[in-house]
């Protein structure tokens, strides 16, 4: 471990610590406005980011080399195993059975998931390689995604499972697939969706209607959360009705507007400009992140940091665009504004990750 001084101090990027911080605190404010239990709901935020803040301190502090290689097996099979006792001892909240109780502590272990196979991906890609991926680097790299996705669809957490599929695609990606390759999958992928429109449950496929026909949508049935957010949005204006001035959140005719739906929120109580901050301090946190991938010494790192990059930002493309009706609803939230605390934890073990990086980036 790094031992923590003045220079070591000096040497933290503090915009990336401060941009989820930001983030996380401005997340509050709408769930003060929109929570059953906004006092209880909020402490449980704020105790999650405190933790959050003390992993990404002792995960800066620790070679990220050693994380990778050493710490990530062990990580990924007790997740795996977490995962496993959800399914027998898991709380069931909304029809997703994807929360353990443990002394009074709810978690998430699908959240922890997405690090630990992040962590496993890239432990993979640190083994010497020439060339592009080959079929069984792919399969390989598939196959460690392959257990914790099965488990989460056994949960029937459909928005969670999907972000497997951006963390797998970022590796591909950004791993050197072949273009051959990449367009063969990217056909497969259109193709699958497809194939497997037909079979989804029904409020699934009333769900991607109200996006394509949303003229047609049921605005008492599954158009319900679609139409009540645009509302939202579109009341806030420029500068919004101010923090617990909304309608649609705060009356209850948004459901879940402390969690899926807090962009909502944002739009509807400060507006336009708060809409515009928000993007900003994510765009911070982006940025901050690339630049240290960009500046890692090694591929494993580099290919790691942007896997928490892409995740990122697939929530925040997918939540958003679910906020305006340009997406279903999926149960896909926004990183750090959504209440939520595993998922707070998570994130910020990424930010541990990238500063780990970025602590070794002179290291021979």
């Amino acid at each position: 471990m790094v031992e923590l001084n003045q220079r070591t101090l000096r040497d933290v990027d503090w915009l990336l610590v401060l941009a989820p911080v930001a983030l996380t605190i401005f997340g509050c404010l709408g769930i003060f406005s929109t929570a059953p239990a906004p006092t209880d709901f909020i402490k449980k935020q704020i105790t999650s980011l405190c933790i959050g803040l003390v992993l990404a301190s002792v995960i800066m502090l620790t070679d990220y080399h050693k994380i990778i290689m050493t710490i990530s097996p062990f990580f990924y099979a007790a997740v795996i195993l977490l995962l496993i006792m959800v399914l027998f001892f898991g709380i069931e909240i909304n029809g997703n059975k994807a929360w353990l109780h443990v002394g009074g502590f709810s978690f998430q272990p699908s959240e922890f998931a997405k690090v630990a196979t992040i962590l496993m991906l890239a432990r993979f890609m640190a083994h010497p390689r020439r060339g592009a991926l080959s079929l069984k680097d792919m399969a390989i790299m598939f196959g460690i995604t392959l257990p914790p996705v099965l488990l989460i669809a056994a949960q029937h957490d459909t928005g969670t499972m999907l972000t497997f599929g951006a963390i797998l695609g970022a590796f591909y990606f950004l791993g050197g697939i072949r273009k051959v390759l990449l367009i063969v999958g990217l056909v497969a992928v259109v193709g699958g969706v497809v194939a497997v429109y037909p079979h989804l449950k029904g409020y699934q496929q009333e769900r991607i209607k109200a996006v394509l026909n949303p003229e047609e949508a049921d605005p008492r049935g599954y158009g319900y959360q679609t139409i009540q957010s645009m509302i939202a949005v579109g009341s806030g204006g420029v500068v919004g009705k101010g923090i617990g001035g909304g309608t649609q959140g705060k009356l209850g005719f948004l459901p879940y507007a402390y969690s899926d739906f807090i962009g909502a929120v944002v739009g509807e109580e400060t507006g336009l400009v708060g809409v515009l901050l928000m993007l900003a301090l994510y765009l911070l946190l982006i940025w901050r992140m690339a630049s240290i991938a960009r500046g890692s010494r090694d591929r494993p790192g580099a290919l790691m940091i942007m896997a928490f990059v892409d995740l990122i930002l697939f929530h925040i493309v997918c939540n958003l665009g679910m906020v305006i009706g340009l997406m279903p609803v999926m149960g896909i939230p926004l990183p750090l504004m959504s209440y939520g605390g595993t998922a707070v934890m998570s994130v910020f073990m990424g930010v541990g990750l990238a500063l780990s990086v970025r602590m070794r980036r002179f290291v021979n």
